[in-house]
Protein backbone atom coordinates (compact mmCIF):
# COMPACT_ATOMS: atom_id res chain seq x y z
CA UNK A 1 0.00 0.00 0.00
CA UNK A 2 1.43 3.38 -0.93
CA UNK A 3 1.31 6.25 1.53
CA UNK A 4 0.41 9.74 0.50
CA UNK A 5 2.28 12.44 1.99
CA UNK A 6 2.34 16.32 1.76
CA UNK A 7 4.72 18.89 2.25
CA UNK A 8 4.40 22.54 3.65
CA UNK A 9 6.20 24.95 2.27
CA UNK A 10 6.52 28.02 4.74
CA UNK A 11 7.71 31.66 4.42
CA UNK A 12 8.58 32.91 8.15
CA UNK A 13 10.12 36.22 9.78
CA UNK A 14 13.32 35.86 12.09
CA UNK A 15 10.35 35.72 15.23
CA UNK A 16 9.46 32.61 13.11
CA UNK A 17 5.80 34.05 12.53
CA UNK A 18 4.43 32.30 9.70
CA UNK A 19 4.05 34.47 6.68
CA UNK A 20 2.69 32.38 4.21
CA UNK A 21 2.30 28.14 3.89
CA UNK A 22 1.80 26.36 0.37
CA UNK A 23 0.70 22.73 0.76
CA UNK A 24 1.93 20.59 -2.01
CA UNK A 25 2.14 16.49 -2.13
CA UNK A 26 5.29 14.72 -0.87
CA UNK A 27 6.90 14.01 -4.12
CA UNK A 28 7.20 17.32 -5.54
CA UNK A 29 10.61 19.26 -5.19
CA UNK A 30 11.25 22.12 -3.11
CA UNK A 31 12.63 24.51 -5.89
CA UNK A 32 9.12 24.90 -7.88
CA UNK A 33 7.41 26.25 -5.09
CA UNK A 34 9.85 28.81 -4.03
CA UNK A 35 7.86 31.68 -6.39
CA UNK A 36 4.72 30.71 -5.22
CA UNK A 37 5.71 30.75 -1.57
CA UNK A 38 7.47 33.91 -2.49
CA UNK A 39 4.39 35.59 -3.95
CA UNK A 40 2.14 35.08 -1.51
CA UNK A 41 4.27 36.32 1.88
CA UNK A 42 3.13 39.30 3.23
CA UNK A 43 5.40 41.25 5.58
CA UNK A 44 3.34 43.12 8.05
CA UNK A 45 3.92 46.60 8.69
CA UNK A 46 4.51 48.06 12.46
CA UNK A 47 2.37 51.02 11.88
CA UNK A 48 -0.96 51.58 9.50
CA UNK A 49 -0.49 50.54 5.91
CA UNK A 50 -0.90 47.83 3.86
CA UNK A 51 1.75 44.75 4.11
CA UNK A 52 5.26 44.99 2.11
CA UNK A 53 4.99 42.29 -0.65
CA UNK A 54 9.25 43.19 -0.85
CA UNK A 55 11.25 41.43 2.36
CA UNK A 56 14.90 42.98 2.36
CA UNK A 57 16.62 39.70 2.78
CA UNK A 58 15.41 36.07 2.13
CA UNK A 59 16.95 33.29 4.08
CA UNK A 60 16.55 30.10 2.93
CA UNK A 61 17.89 26.27 3.18
CA UNK A 62 20.34 24.85 -0.48
CA UNK A 63 16.78 23.23 -1.73
CA UNK A 64 15.95 26.78 -2.80
CA UNK A 65 19.26 28.07 -4.01
CA UNK A 66 19.34 27.76 -7.88
CA UNK A 67 20.03 29.91 -10.39
CA UNK A 68 16.79 30.76 -11.44
CA UNK A 69 15.34 31.17 -7.62
CA UNK A 70 18.87 33.68 -7.15
CA UNK A 71 17.24 35.58 -10.24
CA UNK A 72 13.96 35.88 -9.30
CA UNK A 73 14.42 37.79 -6.10
CA UNK A 74 17.01 39.93 -8.35
CA UNK A 75 14.82 40.93 -10.54
CA UNK A 76 12.64 41.36 -7.59
CA UNK A 77 15.10 44.16 -5.60
CA UNK A 78 15.52 41.52 -3.06
CA UNK A 79 18.69 40.13 -1.58
CA UNK A 80 19.45 36.71 -1.51
CA UNK A 81 21.29 35.91 1.75
CA UNK A 82 20.89 31.75 0.88
CA UNK A 83 23.69 30.08 1.24
CA UNK A 84 24.42 28.31 -2.81
CA UNK A 85 25.24 25.02 -3.52
CA UNK A 86 28.95 23.97 -3.40
CA UNK A 87 30.53 23.88 -6.91
CA UNK A 88 32.58 20.73 -7.81
CA UNK A 89 36.33 21.52 -7.60
CA UNK A 90 38.35 20.84 -10.67
CA UNK A 91 39.10 17.34 -11.91
CA UNK A 92 42.66 18.08 -11.11
CA UNK A 93 42.09 19.17 -7.27
CA UNK A 94 39.52 16.67 -7.10
CA UNK A 95 42.34 13.87 -7.15
CA UNK A 96 44.27 16.05 -4.52
CA UNK A 97 41.27 16.23 -2.11
CA UNK A 98 40.57 12.61 -2.54
CA UNK A 99 44.37 11.46 -1.71
CA UNK A 100 43.97 13.92 1.64
CA UNK A 101 40.63 12.00 2.89
CA UNK A 102 42.21 8.70 2.65
CA UNK A 103 45.43 9.37 4.45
Amino acid sequence: MRRLATKLHLACEQGRKVLAVVITAGQRGDSPQFPVVLESARVPRTGPGRPRARPDPVLADKAYSSKANRDLLRRRGIRPASRSRPTKPPTAARGRIRLRCRS
